[in-house]
């Protein structure tokens, strides 16, 4: 909107601008806030910081920080800068669209099994899930049902889905209308995406892939999901991207009904978006356009180097290529099994004595995330730390092959378990009852129970064993009185 220009008299004191400029124009929505931030304008609407420096840790934040106003452009709407943004970012990962999430990738799990699955749809999804599926299951009462793979050894973590074993399903359960699969992993494994696209097309289903580590992809010149074929992926921006904490993104591939995909981010997202966060989704795309795409390059080398080292240098072991064929480039997974320490232990010991924090650690790995962002500091303290803490340990007769998680019989729908009266029991006295919530050890928050299966003595005794200290008691559905 144009503004009346004052006259010198009522023309309001210059008392802020926005510290740093960008040295690069190609992020259509946070060009748009700058200029509004910079513009002379009386703000009477929300935030009600009105963009003032009231806390200067947050005063270039504060500047850019909207809501749906003269020349911001409207989320839902799908108009203005924002747009221009997400048509950028679409454009950016080879898909057809892009939607913008400020609630996380689970706020596009949510959209994307309302869209394409509905309320009461079938679901086929692998065991390595994050727990936000579970909750949008219990929410739409969708019935999932599962396969797994084969777990890869020393480390004890689910390694390559088979597309044969997920035909099995679509032929025995005809209802299902969508195969979700998470690609990368956690612990940085990729799924044959292609294979499954195929698969999916052949038995006239949609194929859904969570891909929330997965945001960095094209700065290290991998496919992004919709590329390898998948019909709708999530993506958090703020995982592996420079971008705010809570960014994500939504792309969909053609033929996918835009207007559905769009309705669903509303209705699982929060009226208010924030602006300062979608900005910073539309800045991390043009920066690894940019400068960052040779910067991100770089990180994927200096990971390998250091699994490498890690597997040269220390008692421990580094999953690379040489266990799985393909790894997320910038994803280090260094296995403790074979040595007198648990990957928790070596996690704490780290952060404790080192001042290294890693990302998430299980019984027998630590992971870590490398970006663009590490300095050549920080890569050295944890090549130099890890190296220090080997020096104390030894090595011990290799554990014994990882049990796989006992298959579970479901009892109870998703959603009728997740809403009934509920109870905690300590381990003990969970067997024979039927689960809750969600049993997770997190993170990486995937579940290994789901509401409505039914605990058995294997589950209690595997859990016991693996995740005694992070579960010690379940939650479980309360007979009807």
């Amino acid at each position: 909107m144009h503004h009346r220009k004052l006259n010198a008299a009522h023309r309001r004191p210059r008392r802020h601008t926005i510290d740093r400029l960008m040295p690069f124009t190609g992020a259509p929505l946070f060009h748009a806030l700058q200029l509004l931030a910079t513009s002379d304008s009386a703000r009477f609407h929300m935030p009600g910081h009105k963009g003032q420096p009231v806390f200067n840790s947050f005063r270039d934040i504060y500047a850019i920080d909207y809501t749906e106003t003269y020349g911001t452009g409207n989320l839902y709407l799908g108009d203005g800068p924002i747009r221009d943004a997400e048509v950028a970012a679409a454009r950016y990962y080879g898909a057809n669209d892009c939607f913008f999430l400020t609630g996380g990738s689970t706020q596009g799990i949510l959209a994307m099994l309302g869209a394409a699955v509905g309320c009461g749809g079938s679901v086929l999804i692998d065991r390595e899930v994050h727990r936000s599926v579970c909750h949008g299951c219990a929410l739409l009462d969708i019935t999932p049902y599962f396969f797994s793979a084969p777990l890869l050894e020393p480390f004890g973590i689910s390694g390559a889905l088979r597309v044969e074993d997920a035909e099995r399903q679509l032929i025995a359960h005809p209802d299902i209308r969508a195969v979700l699969l998470t690609s990368p992993t956690y612990y940085g494994l990729r799924r044959d995406l292609p294979a499954f696209a195929d698969l999916c097309r052949a038995h006239g289903k949609l194929l859904l892939v969570d891909a929330a580590h997965g945001a960095h992809f094209p700065a290290v010149d991998l496919p992004s999901p919709v590329e390898e074929g998948a019909d709708m992926a999530v993506l958090s921006m703020h995982k592996t991207m420079p971008s705010l904490g809570q960014a994500a993104v939504l792309l969909s591939g053609a033929g996918v009904d835009r207007a559905s995909l769009r309705e669903n981010t509303a209705l699982f997202g929060t009226s208010s978006p924030s602006y300062p966060i979608m900005a910073s989704i539309d800045l991390a795309r043009s920066y690894n356009e940019g400068p960052g795409h040779e910067k991100y390059r770089k990180a994927a080398e200096i990971c390998r180097e250091v699994r490498e080292y890690v597997c040269r240098n220390t008692v421990f072991t580094a999953l690379t290529e040489r266990d799985f064929p393909s790894l997320d480039p910038c994803r280090l997974t260094v296995c403790t099994a074979g040595t007198d320490i648990t990957g928790h232990a070596l996690a704490d010991a780290l952060w404790s004595e080192h001042g290294v924090a890693c990302e998430m650690a299980d019984e027998r790995n630590v992971v870590f995330i490398l970006t663009e962002n590490d300095p050549a500091g920080a890569i050295y303290r944890l090549k130099h730390s890890l190296r220090v803490l080997s020096r104390r340990r030894s090595q011990t007769v290799p554990p014994k092959k990882t049990p796989p998680f006992p298959p579970a019989e479901r009892v109870m729908s998703v959603r009728d378990a997740r809403f009934a009266p509920c109870a905690e029991v300590s381990l003990s006295d969970a067997e024979g009852r039927v689960c809750a919530r969600p049993v997770t050890p997190y993170p990486p928050g995937v579940p290994l129970l789901w509401p409505g299966e039914k605990i058995t003595r294997a589950h209690v005794e595997l859990i016991r064993e693996r995740w005694y200290n992070d579960i010690d008691r379940i939650a479980v559905v309360m007979p009807e009185k």
